[in-house]
């Protein structure tokens, strides 16, 4: 009689997988939008302020949290309930399916399309007060364009994320009058910081 497999070791999901690096985004994400508010109101007599866009991307990020949290709360759950329901299989049938699901956990990528665009949106958030609204908004739309189309044809992609953020410059600093933040070469290391 060959011994028996013991269960594999359940963990809430919470704990489990990429979650509680969302958890962690989830956080950043409310801490941005908290400190955009506190900067200023989004609109003052109808006008947009600095802190419109901030305000904006923090709301962005903050949604998309919550529903890659939902996401993968249902996957667990559903995980569970086609675990449970499967429990007359025989013993030989079990250890078939423990094997072929943990190949296809060990294969399936660590992050989830939707958590790459929270980190790359975290880091965009993090990067925009000290590189500026140019240099942090071309990198942002360059590496989501990669995230999604690839990386073949680099170079025209790289142009197209230059010019949306030149065009998303001119529309707030021309047209609604709102200065964004440049690049800020002290916290980088390079201006004297006066």
């Amino acid at each position: 009689m060959p011994p028996s497999a013991s269960p594999p070791v359940r963990r809430h999901w919470l704990l489990s997988g990429a979650t509680p690096l969302t958890l962690v985004m989830t956080a950043i994400s409310a801490l941005y939008l908290i400190s955009a508010f506190l900067m200023a109101p989004p609109l003052d007599n109808g006008r947009l302020t600095a802190s419109f866009f901030p305000a904006l991307i923090g709301s962005i990020a903050l949604v998309l949290c919550v529903a890659q949290l939902v996401s993968q709360q249902r996957a667990s759950h559903d995980s569970r309930s086609s675990k449970s329901a499967s429990t007359e299989s025989t013993s030989t049938e079990t250890a078939n399916d423990d094997a072929i699901s943990a190949h296809s956990d060990a294969s399936s990528p660590l992050f989830s399309p939707a958590l790459r665009l929270m980190l790359v949106t975290a880091l965009y958030i993090l990067a925009f007060s000290h590189l500026g609204y140019l240099l942090s908004s071309a990198l942002y739309v360059f590496a989501v364009m990669l995230l999604f189309a690839g990386r073949d044809k680099w170079i025209s992609k790289a142009v197209i994320a230059c010019a949306i953020s030149a065009l998303g410059y001119g529309l707030f600093e021309q047209l609604f009058n709102v200065h964004l933040p440049a690049l800020d070469l002290s916290a980088l290391g390079l201006g004297n910081g006066s």
